[in-house]
């Protein structure tokens, strides 16, 4: 079984793998998680760009304009909850939001 951040970092290869999908922004943390990322940082460890609320997947790409950007998302989305599932991770739903059309 992986843990949280393997599992993170399989999400976040797979929407990188995305094509028109250029980079991975931080997702905004609702209170619970950003408390959780605060704990990150003061440890040293890793922060992912994806956050997980409760059982919601937050995902913020950039797109690289080779792709339509509703088309991208739409594979971004796909790729992120395939990726959740193959680790285990129990969603229900993921949120993809576009911060930047290239």
């Amino acid at each position: 079984m992986s843990t949280q951040d393997e599992t993170f970092a399989e999400i976040e290869a797979a929407v990188l793998a995305v094509p028109g999908v250029a980079e991975l922004y931080r997702a905004r943390p609702t209170l619970g998680s950003a408390v959780d990322a605060a704990k990150r940082l003061a440890s040293r460890a890793s922060v992912a760009h994806v956050v997980l609320d409760d059982d919601v997947l937050r995902v913020v790409i950039g797109t690289d304009g080779s792709v339509p950007a509703p088309e991208t998302a739409r594979a971004a989305h796909l790729a992120a909850l395939d990726a959740a599932i193959a680790h285990g991770l129990p969603l229900s739903r993921v949120d993809v939001r576009i911060a930047r059309v290239g």
